[in-house]
């Protein structure tokens, strides 16, 4: 059976954005099919572990991958990131585990499967869910952006997780197109769970609509330009409320825009959601806008298509090359973002056919489909 060492940075509940949520996935349903061992940087109490796990060091400390905004200021998450690589093969040496692959997740894993190929000889894929350059709006950190570099120049296939991620990675990182495989992500299909949540419960009994906001509040997800929406839809639809559900640097820019634009009233700050708590807030929205200035694939807008809400996307929103039935729209075009959630509020045939049309497309989505593409990788690799 093939031996493949996954090189990961986070898995949930511990996770802090997309990345942790899509490695678990793509670890769970190929653990089924290889023997395949994942890594994470650090310990992590995780309760029933699905795959085997290795921790390349024992001691409890959560790292938070989008804390790097000036390496200068965050040596420790810098050095971890240099010295995951040499932790792990200690771990491989004193547990004499075997290896035919590497496959490392993004740069923070990247640079340890850099240093493991080197001292394994073993081919390495790495697996990019985003890039500096998405990440900041063509605006990089040199130090990360050219880690990053140096780890898929050395890589000896590259997995995007769409088309656009796969251009950036040609055009920016000068890499062989030839080199690079498309891959998108999938959507789980495990039950959710939900609870009542009373403050939003009477407002739609109030006959408020409801726009949700799911992601980190930063540059690359565009919620500035969301917030920019709500004076021109509250002149159609006086009774809205704009739910932001996530953190990030941008909150109190958007709160200046808030109260500038007197729309503060028409806001909620909802902070970073998960579990049972996020698609609480899912099934008590009326639309969800992901209006990302960057977003290498989405995984937000397919969990509210499974949650059965319509979406309006970003066409710089990986996703959308893969989805039809969605409204799409450029990130900075405020006034036909705002005309389309208008649309999607006063027009239930409009609203459902969306719903109807979008839920049957998750089928394109699975991730046993992913993983077999993924597989196929694998058999490239080990043929040259």
């Amino acid at each position: 059976m093939l031996n493949v060492l996954m090189i990961g940075w986070e898995l949930p509940p511990f996770n802090s954005g997309g990345l942790g949520v899509a490695s678990f996935y793509l670890a769970l349903n190929l653990s089924k099919k290889i023997n395949l061992i994942f890594t994470l940087p650090y310990y992590l109490p995780i309760k029933n572990k699905k795959f085997k796990i290795i921790f390349a060091n024992n001691e409890i400390k959560l790292i938070n991958p989008y804390n790097i905004l000036n390496l200068n200021i965050d040596n420790n998450l810098l050095n971890q990131v240099l010295t995951y690589g040499q932790r792990i093969y200690q771990k491989i040496k004193e547990n004499e585990i075997k290896i035919d692959i590497i496959h490392a997740h993004d740069w923070l894993g990247g640079l340890a499967g850099l240093y493991l190929k080197e001292k394994l000889n073993k081919p390495l894929i790495i697996h990019i869910h985003s890039t500096e350059i998405e990440r900041t709006g063509v605006n990089p950190n040199l130090t990360v952006f050219n880690f990053e570099k140096q780890c898929f120049s050395a890589a000896d296939k590259l997995i995007t997780v769409s088309n656009l991620t796969k251009k950036i990675v040609k055009d920016f990182y000068q890499i062989d197109e030839n080199k690079i495989i498309p891959i998108p992500n999938g959507i789980d299909n495990e039950n959710y769970s939900y609870f009542n949540i009373r403050f939003i419960e009477e407002l739609k009994l109030e006959n408020y609509k409801i726009v949700l906001f799911v992601g980190r509040l930063v540059l690359q997800k565009g919620p500035d330009y969301l917030l920019k929406t709500i004076k021109y839809v509250k002149q159609h639809i006086p009774k809205v409320k704009y739910i932001f559900a996530g953190s990030g640097e941008m909150l109190s820019r958007l709160i200046k825009i808030a109260y500038n634009e007197n729309v503060i009233d028409n806001i909620i700050f909802g902070g970073f959601l998960r579990d049972e708590e996020l698609w609480s807030i899912y099934k008590l929205s009326d639309v969800l806008v992901a209006p990302s200035v960057f977003d290498p694939f989405g995984l937000v807008p397919l969990e509210a298509i499974k949650l059965k809400k319509p979406i309006i996307i970003s066409k710089t929103t990986g996703l959308g090359e893969y989805l039809d039935n969605c409204l799409k729209v450029d990130y900075w075009d405020i006034k036909l973002m705002a005309n389309y959630i208008v649309a999607v509020l006063k027009y239930q045939p409009l609203k459902n056919e969306m719903v109807k049309n979008s839920y049957e497309e998750l089928i394109k989505f699975n991730w046993e489909d992913r993983v077999n593409k993924v597989l196929e990788v694998y058999k490239q690799i080990l043929q040259v």
